[in-house]
């Protein structure tokens, strides 16, 4: 089962990892930029509001403020559907920082 998993490629969340870790690190931003784009769409019919969040960071940070303000609106609605206080208060912050 785990050599059909490898060769079927990276997951959504092999891609979210990847971006968290070089987001953390403080390494190549785009890189980090583009797979967390690659695992937001690959989960896309069921967003999740965590990978959202990190969406966010990861965009602010590489500039794209408008990006950062759209990922975060969408992390919040799913927090907010998922009453998830934390991910919630996390975002309502941010939003009221990116003004």
């Amino acid at each position: 089962a785990s050599i059909a998993k490898v060769l079927a490629g990276a997951s959504a969340n092999d891609y979210f990892q990847s971006a968290l870790y070089y987001l953390q690190e403080g390494k190549d931003i785009n890189k980090a930029k583009m797979w967390i784009n690659k695992a937001v769409d690959m989960t896309k019919d069921q967003p999740r509001f965590w990978y959202l969040r990190q969406q966010s960071l990861i965009l602010a940070k590489a500039g794209d403020k408008k990006g950062a303000i759209k990922a975060a609106k969408a992390s919040l609605a799913g927090a907010e559907k998922a009453k998830n206080a934390d991910y919630i208060k996390m975002n309502k912050d941010f939003l009221a920082k990116m003004k």
